[in-house]
């Protein structure tokens, strides 16, 4: 096809160049005597006006071209026919005249005194078209021939038709780029459609909202970045599709509060993301505050914050794998914290086998708990068994008299908390020489044995100098010390920020925060009127929930709770949902508008557990996040109260309690660790914390933590 063009092209030029005489005599000869079709392949019309019949092949067969890919008249590979082109319009045969005789020669412009002498082609002309090589039929690529044609369609466009023929052209050219650009849309649809299911169309929505997040983070993120960290989250299953739990704006605001606040890479967060992920209770605001204590930990101590956080994310997911579920994070926080603390010359240690199970039998023992209290109480709980776990090992090493020598060193270098990591080691390798010349291999090897720390086995310095650091305040008893410490501030500013308001009228309930209702603090937002006995929306009355909490707002002189008043918003279907509260009877399960009525402090300070209903199995800690409720508020007197409505918690239990498919008990809810342990405790105080009051199990189902069902 390009020789057809350009030949066509060339012989037009060439006619608009020879005088008028000669031309039409040219015309005349080539109709009489040559024959085109057979010079040019067929391909090259007769020089007279198309008609529309052959434009309208003629841009069909160059559409085909185009989106096929594949030029006209190209032999295959195998030798195969040439297909055939459009048909041009056949002229009326003229009878055969024989051309007269010029007695002078042609000028360039008809001049009939002036010898022609050929000077190119006239002024503007852009000379011939000629096509690029084609990489042959097995190619298929999107340029070759197709590409040029695509290219040459105006040009083409203006020798037929002139500046309208021009205009055609490029219309064509451009027509050619739609189903290339369909194509290339919905494979980027089908990305998102890939990972969500849906339809390919959901996947322009996806795509908006990544380019919205990747303008929002403007600043901070590069736009590579943006996307990546868009694109990441939505592939670890944080999607705009999640109902309840961590959904995709969580998982970004964890992404970019890690760059400003950590200075981590959008792969250093995507990966702690992907182990979080694995755990269904898995709070992203203790994994962002985690992460904060180890970095600071790491700087304090001169440890590279980058390493300590990765060695920390692959705590975490053994934390996840052995059971430690919703403290997950705040176990490999406190062991990592530990180990960051002895120094740099500590960090080749591996601490993971503090987490296996086997260390759990051992410090639960040492502690009078049960493996399963120890795996699901906290850290707290946990941190304080290991620290009497580690006194016990070093007990157990220490000859007489080595003990006392230890603290007279570290009182003489300047105090236990104030001797660094250089003279820790002076004072290990002190201890072995004078009292352990040839059994400290045997003391490495209990150390290791026992402190779940299998690299110091080998290792009889480094095993002397953990030894030494537990005399120097820098064990696992002083992290969960300060972690303690942290915990309670923290509640401290949890309670004040949640605490009931008076004087807020109901026009106040505007959209502006979402905690705090008066008095320096931001407004809250509209509370959730929801509906119930309605039909597609109409009708109804507000849920019994709504009015209870709405009832107790105007007795109260516009009193607002602003725990109750979000667990409202977050809880959909309120007349559905059962709440587990605190009676002087034990635990009973009632409805969550009775629970408004007699145990809204117990739903404030985060401890009661929704047991049916879309948010089953959590605790309302778990459902709203720990800074969004009221730890420290006083429930007690509604722990000491008589409540009859509802049922007990062991009846519940046992209406939902199956059996497996090895016949085993099992609960219809997933509980989370801590709704576990919350419900097998009998909290009296409200204040100080339902471990420290805590009861036998009030029931033997699946419940129990101590269960061994499962």
């Amino acid at each position: 096809m390009a020789m057809q063009l350009q030949a066509l092209l060339h012989q037009n030029q060439t006619l608009q160049n020879l005088p008028s005489s000669t031309a039409n005599a040219l015309r005349q000869a080539r109709q009489n005597v040559l024959n085109p079709t057979a010079l040019l392949g067929g391909q090259v019309p007769t020089p007279v006006a198309p008609n529309a019949q052959w434009l309208q092949q003629t841009a069909a067969q160059f559409l085909s071209q185009v989106v096929l890919n594949q030029p006209q008249n190209r032999r295959s590979g195998s030798g195969g026919p040439t297909p055939p082109g459009p048909t041009p319009p056949t002229p009326a045969p003229t009878p055969a005249t024989p051309l007269p005789p010029y007695p002078y020669p042609y000028s360039p412009y008809g001049h009939p005194h002036m010898p022609y002498t050929y000077t190119g082609p006239m002024p503007g002309y852009g000379g011939p078209l000629v096509a690029p090589s084609h990489p042959g039929s097995s190619g298929g690529h999107a340029s070759g021939i197709g590409s040029w044609t695509k290219s040459m369609l105006p040009r083409v466009g203006a020798a037929i038709g002139g500046p309208w023929g021009a205009v055609a052209g490029a219309a064509i050219g451009a027509a050619t780029d739609i189903p290339a650009e369909v194509r290339s849309q919905r494979d980027k649809n089908a990305y998102y459609q890939s990972i969500e299911g849906g339809s390919n169309f959901d996947g322009f929505g996806e795509r908006a909202s990544e380019e919205l997040y990747r303008w929002s983070t403007f600043g901070v993120l590069s736009s590579d970045e943006a996307r990546k960290a868009f694109k990441g989250v939505t592939k670890l299953g944080y999607n705009s599709k999640v109902e309840g739990g961590v959904g995709r704006q969580d998982a970004l605001n964890f992404i970019y509060h890690g760059k400003t606040r950590r200075g981590e890479t959008v792969d250093e967060s995507l990966q702690q993301l992907q182990v979080n992920s694995k755990n269904a209770l898995g709070s992203l605001n203790d994994l962002s505050n985690a992460l904060n204590a180890v970095s600071d930990s790491a700087g304090k101590a001169g440890v590279n914050a980058q390493s300590a956080r990765a060695e920390f994310t692959q705590l975490m997911d053994q934390a996840i794998k052995q059971g430690y579920g919703s403290s997950s994070a705040d176990v490999a926080s406190l062991e990592q914290q530990t180990k960051n603390s002895y120094g740099r010359s500590y960090q080749d240690v591996d601490v993971s086998g503090r987490l296996t199970l086997n260390h759990a039998y051992m410090a639960a023992s040492m502690s009078g708990m049960s493996v399963s209290q120890y795996l699901t109480s906290g850290v707290t709980s946990k941190g304080a068994a290991d620290a009497k776990l580690d006194q016990a090992t070093a007990s157990a090493v220490l000859k007489p008299g080595v003990e006392g020598w230890i603290k007279d060193q570290i009182s003489k270098a300047g105090g236990a908390g104030n001797l660094n990591e250089d003279v820790v080691q002076q004072i290990a390798e002190q201890m072995i020489r004078q009292f352990y010349p040839n059994d400290s291999p045997a003391m490495a090897q209990v150390i290791a044995a026992i402190s779940g720390q299998s690299t110091l086995a080998n290792d009889p310095v480094k095993a002397a100098f953990w030894l030494v650091q537990q005399y120097n305040d820098k064990g696992t008893a002083e992290t969960t010390h300060k972690m303690t410490a942290k915990e309670k501030a923290a509640q401290k500013t949890a309670s004040k920020e949640n605490a009931v308001s008076t004087g807020v009228g109901n026009n106040m309930r505007q959209t502006q925060d979402d905690r705090g209702p008066n008095a320096g603090k931001s407004i809250l937002g509209d509370l959730d009127k929801e509906k119930s006995g309605d039909f597609l929306g109409f009708g109804g009355h507000n849920s019994d929930a709504y009015n209870a909490y709405q009832k107790w707002h105007d007795k109260n002189g516009g009193q607002e709770d602003p725990v109750v008043y979000h667990l409202l918003d977050k809880i959909k279907g309120d007349d559905k949902t059962k709440v587990a509260v605190t009676t002087k009877s034990g635990k009973r399960v009632v409805s969550l508008a009775d629970a408004i009525k007699n145990h809204r402090n117990e739903l404030a300070s985060g401890k009661a557990v929704v047991v049916e209903g879309d948010q089953a199995g959590k605790t309302v800690s778990e459902i709203l996040g720990k800074d969004k409720v009221d730890p420290l508020r006083d429930f007690s007197k509604e722990a000491k109260g008589t409540d009859k409505s509802g049922e007990t918690y062991a009846k519940w239990e046992k209406e939902h309690t199956t059996k497996d498919k090895k016949g085993r008990d099992k609960l219809e809810v997933t509980l989370s660790a801590e709704a576990r342990r919350l419900l097998t405790v009998l909290d009296s105080t409200g204040v100080a914390g339902s471990s420290a009051t805590a009861t036998p199990p009030l029931s033997p189902y699946a419940s129990n933590p101590s269960y061994g069902g499962e």
